[in-house]
């Protein structure tokens, strides 16, 4: 793999920014490392539980990453190059069933390309390049005569990259790739839950994730999801008697998010934006089935081609994003059920080509602000679709929202 020094240039204005840090700081204690990660071969992970007999807990956690690096230290500065590429297939699949399991959890994640970086009390440079083809799919599967307190989380992304600061500085550019084809997949059949069942599935091309606590933070995205390639999201559950039920299914081709807390903090910079474009398929269901139920239902589907997201409290806040969405958002979602005791039903689907939302929260008088830019061009079909039969219930509440674009910049508080 050849290493351009090319790159400097695109994150010339995110290291002129991190030199604000004072030069003793930068100087102190400082690391540097480079990975380089190549994966070729399939990835596999399968656990598979049964329950002869009732038992009062029982947890199945599967896990495929083709590869996986970190460039972390608990204080002082580090400087880090990671590069992925991963071509292969990346399986993971969990299953529990059986009798009553009181608790129960299954956890199912599969990812191509896994990234993360971070410190506190330093400075963080951290650079990322990730790609990623051939298949990345994780299911989780859950049939037991009963539970008290069921949960579920399947987990599927092509490329991951994550960094943390606290107390200091961080600039991070992170590039992805994706051409693979991604699935997660939640099936469950439950004859009781008690107390409450919750079935959550992700499924995604590009994610990068960025938080910061008492941290000046800088960050850049770069990600593309290729024509061709698609992003599929499905939950399926069926619980014959339950209370509180929840299945949430989330589809999207790239995701870029910012969380920070007392400190500057921008997601893109002005000259170098964060850059989304997704033309691949993108897909979010989900179908609930309850004979009875008692308290709340959900279900809710979201699918989304490009999300850029920046959370900010008591300090400036900046997004610069350009986003091209090209490919097709599907959301659907489904409920049938009845309640006798008067249970409400939720029913949420929401597909959206472009979203993306700065938000600043002011505390204590501060006179933050909130700006950027933002460029957003839609071009590919963006589908909501929802239908519920039910019997008696107290209530049954209903949403589909279809949204090209959407772009948000607030500030709230004092």
């Amino acid at each position: 793999m050849t290493h351009s020094g090319a790159r400097y240039s695109v994150t010339a204005a995110l290291l002129m920014a991190l030199s604000v840090a004072p030069a003793a700081a930068q100087a102190r204690d400082a690391e540097t490392g480079i990975i380089d990660q190549v994966q070729l071969g399939d990835v596999w992970a399968n656990m598979n539980v049964e329950l002869p007999d009732p038992t009062a807990e029982a947890a199945v956690t599967a896990t495929a990453v083709g590869n996986t690096a970190a460039a972390q230290r608990n204080s002082g500065n580090v400087t880090s190059e990671t590069y992925q590429v991963f071509g292969a297939d990346s399986v993971s699949e969990s299953a529990l069933s059986g009798e009553r399991a009181d608790t129960a959890v299954v956890t199912s994640t599969a990812y191509g390309n896994a990234a993360s970086g971070g410190t506190s009390e330093g400075t963080d440079r951290y650079y990322a390049e990730q790609s990623a083809s051939g298949a990345v799919t994780a299911s989780s599967g859950i049939g037991l005569r009963g539970t008290v307190d069921t949960s579920s989380a399947t987990t599927a992304i092509a490329n991951v990259s994550a960094t943390d600061n606290a107390y200091g500085t961080q600039g991070a550019d992170q590039g992805q790739y994706s051409e693979a084809n991604v699935s997660a997949r939640t099936e469950a059949d439950i004859t009781t839950a008690d107390n409450s069942a919750t079935f959550a599935t992700t499924a995604g091309a590009n994610a990068t994730s960025a938080t910061g606590y008492t941290s000046t933070n800088y960050n850049r995205a770069r990600q593309a999801a290729a024509e061709g390639s698609s992003v599929d999201a499905v939950t399926e559950a069926s619980v014959a008697e339950g209370k509180d039920v929840t299945a949430v299914t989330t589809g999207f081709g790239n995701s870029a998010s910012v969380i920070n807390e007392w400190g500057y903090a921008a997601l893109g910079l002005e000259g170098a934006p964060t850059e989304q474009s997704n033309d691949a398929s993108i897909n979010a269901e989900t179908d609930l089935t309850l004979g009875d139920w008692s308290g709340y239902a959900t279900a809710s589907a979201y699918g989304v081609g490009n999300s850029a997201l920046i959370s900010n409290t008591g300090s400036d806040t900046a997004i610069y994003a350009d986003q091209y969405n090209g490919g097709t958002v599907t959301s659907e979602a489904r409920f049938t059920g009845q309640s006798a005791t008067g249970g409400i039903g939720v029913l949420s689907s929401t597909a959206i080509g472009n979203a993306t939302t700065a938000s600043l929260c002011n505390y204590c008088g501060s006179d933050s602000s909130a700006g950027g830019s933002i460029s957003q061009v839609n071009a590919g079909q963006v589908r909501a679709y929802g239908r519920s039969q039910t019997g008696s219930t107290g209530a049954v509440i209903g949403a589909a929202t279809a949204v090209g674009n959407a772009a948000t910049l607030q500030s709230t508080g004092n």
